[in-house]
């Protein structure tokens, strides 16, 4: 079975006519990825099914103390297993996660995607990253040196709390394009477009 894609075609294409206009006005490299989900948290599942277990072995301890061990153990295990599976299969471990533990693992990925996509090699280091886990919840902007220094964390974290407030009404395609339009005016005042720039990064979104 194939998964549903995470951005229609339609908003697609208009997500990466926002990424090449906003690469018009800055020398700025960007790429854009989303993610249904970047961790699936097996030990929130683990823990999730072994309390399962030990709720059931309760309840057949108060149901019926006189239970026979074999039987006592098959619920156990039973109630492990679908619990274990639920969390597994379903967005529900990412939910429980603590934001704690989301945070990084969201951060890691961006910063893994960000030397994958090739942004790491350009040369005048201003290669930047927008990442979105939809799972998780969490807007991730990873920028090369020579652009983080200038622009500075108080403007991206504007345009990710601005992603935020669109995204919240369901629309991820409108808010990833006004992020992307964001970014491309807060790199225009740092790293102004130059002629003849080469265009080294494909401007196109990365669906994961």
């Amino acid at each position: 079975m194939v998964a549903p894609k995470l951005i229609a075609d339609n908003e697609r294409q208009g997500i990466e006519a926002a990424i090449r206009s906003a690469e018009q006005a800055t020398s700025a490299e960007f790429v854009a990825a989303i993610a249904r989900r970047v961790e699936r948290y097996h030990g929130v599942s683990l823990t999730a099914g072994l309390v399962a277990a030990l709720a059931a072995g309760l309840v057949l301890m108060f149901w019926d103390p006189w239970i026979a061990l074999m039987w006592a153990v098959g619920f156990q295990c039973a109630a492990f297993a679908l619990v274990y599976a639920l969390f597994e299969l379903t967005p529900l471990s990412v939910r429980v996660a603590p934001r704690s533990a989301k945070a990084p693992k969201v951060r890691r990925f961006a910063h893994l995607l960000f030397f994958d996509a090739g942004l790491t090699g350009l040369p005048e280091r201003n290669g930047v990253l927008l990442f979105i886990a939809l799972a998780e919840r969490r807007v991730e902007i990873v920028a090369d040196r020579g652009i983080d220094v200038l622009v500075g964390t108080a403007e991206w974290q504007r345009i990710v709390d601005g992603f935020a407030v669109t995204a919240r009404s369901g629309k991820i395609a409108a808010a990833l394009e006004t992020a992307i339009r964001d970014l491309g005016a807060a790199l225009a005042k740092h790293f102004p477009a130059e002629a003849g720039q080469a265009n080294r990064v494909p401007d196109r979104l990365i669906e994961l």
